[in-house]
């Protein structure tokens, strides 16, 4: 009895310790994201690291990132996502959404990110102002300038 007391309460352990480690992970994707070369997200655009052209864009305050569950494809199918949300002049909100490549979520190693979506809109809803698509991260440079 003892020994199977023990067995569970190790196998409760070790389960605790595999939930502590997906925040671990969600973290290492926020900052690869911060850290990748825009020019990676996609071609034409400069090789600044992404946090820094975002923040460079906006000129307001730094971006905030968040991790969640998406739908990166027509099919339904769901996909670890990292929501970015930023202020962007004059009185306008921004948020883009990229998907973490299957295998970066397995293996650490160097991370791959696609850009799924974005939107800029009044940072007020009560604002007339009409929310944009983004198709592109190219588009954000002609949009912000």
């Amino acid at each position: 009895m003892k020994i199977l007391l023990a067995l569970l309460l190790g196998m409760l352990l070790a389960g605790s310790r595999g939930r502590g480690q997906v925040k671990t992970n969600d973290h290492d994707w926020i900052d690869g994201l911060k850290k990748t070369p825009v020019a990676k997200l996609e071609t034409g655009l400069p090789q600044k690291p992404f946090d820094q052209w975002l923040s460079n864009l906006t000129h307001s305050a730094p971006p905030k990132y968040d991790t969640i569950e998406c739908e990166t494809s027509g099919a339904g199918a769901t996909a670890k996502c990292i929501l970015v949300k930023a202020d962007a002049p004059p009185l306008r909100a921004l948020e883009l959404t990229f998907a973490v490549s299957a295998e970066d979520k397995a293996h650490a190693g160097e991370m791959a990110f696609t850009f799924v979506r974005g939107t800029i809109g009044p940072s007020d809803p009560r604002s007339k102002q009409p929310t944009r698509l983004i198709r592109k991260l190219g588009e954000l440079e002609t949009m912000l300038k």
